[in-house]
């Protein structure tokens, strides 16, 4: 597979296009959405039972629809369409017993990507990875499945499939380079792919958001792990969230996600540290990625 997109036909989507998602969207900017407001666009979908450990690649329809306001997802086809020209956030959380390999496409490029495994003693986990996109009116939007078999995730009455979207204005995607995987120092960890960077307020070169309006902001890291890893989500100095996952002592490659929301004033300062002793394994490859994201609520 070609790093960075997932190449499987959907041949079932006329359009070459599928969006297997649980979406929720909801314009995110309270304190801006009297332009967005007749374009209001929220939807809830969930994988249903019977689509569980699917042996396809291509488009996974999650076709139990809870809200679907705007009707912008048809879980038909599994295809998501964009309404009105803006920045998404989209999130996916898959209940995996066994393998998974997933990744969330636009107009049939990777967003981000997401392998998870349990093996070889097989247990119920869920694996969560997310990524903030500039999409435009008709822009295509899904979740698609890759690598060869099965893919173990699954919905039952006690676990669920899902995906998540939200609109919001001030928002980046920045992902962990190769290089920069399993670091041995403790400290701010720079994500220095950036794929979204709208208002310009995360950089690279330091790894730090400097938040350019007051409000009330997201940030979620989603670390490939292979080993031990210990992260932690920072305002000014001090942790708002932390993050410690292991998949030893037999070590397999896994997903660890942290999140939180924190209010912020203009020029305060947000990062990721890792802390503790050694070495942590986390890590990105071109079908594993560790991401930091973030966006205003408002």
């Amino acid at each position: 597979m070609e790093a960075g997109r997932v190449t499987s036909a959907v041949p079932d989507c006329p359009s070459r296009r599928g969006c297997q998602e649980t979406h929720k969207w909801c314009p995110g900017d309270p304190g801006a959405t009297q332009h967005h407001l007749s374009h209001a666009v929220c939807r809830r979908a969930k994988l249903a039972q019977a689509d569980s450990y699917p042996c396809h690649t291509g488009v996974l329809k999650f076709a139990n629809v809870s809200i679907n306001e705007g009707d912008a997802y048809n879980p038909e086809t599994g295809i998501f369409t964009c309404p009105v020209d803006g920045f998404y956030h989209f999130m996916v959380h898959m209940s995996v017993y066994g393998r998974a390999q997933c990744a969330i496409c636009k107009n049939g490029d990777t967003v981000v990507s997401l392998y998870h495994t349990s093996l070889p003693d097989k247990c119920s986990q869920v694996a969560s990875v997310s990524g903030v996109v500039k999409l435009a009116q008709n822009d295509k939007v899904w979740v698609s499945t890759w690598g060869p078999g099965r893919n173990d995730f699954f919905t039952s009455p006690d676990n669920e499939s899902i995906v998540v979207g939200f609109q919001g204005v001030v928002a980046f995607t920045a992902k962990l380079a190769q290089a920069d995987s399993y670091p041995c120092h403790t400290g701010v960890l720079k994500f220095a792919n950036v794929s979204i960077n709208e208002g310009d307020a995360y950089n690279p070169e330091t790894g730090i958001f400097t938040c350019p309006v007051d409000g009330f902001y997201h940030f979620m890291v989603h670390m490939s792990v292979y080993g031990r890893a210990q992260c932690a989500i920072c305002k000014n100095g001090d942790t708002v969230v932390s993050l410690y996952h292991t998949s030893l002592p037999d070590k397999c490659s896994q997903v660890a996600s942290v999140s939180g929301v924190v209010k912020l004033a203009q020029n305060d300062k947000v990062w990721v540290s890792t802390w503790g002793p050694g070495r942590n394994d986390f890590f990105t490859s071109p079908d594993n990625e560790s991401i930091f994201v973030g966006y205003r609520l408002g």
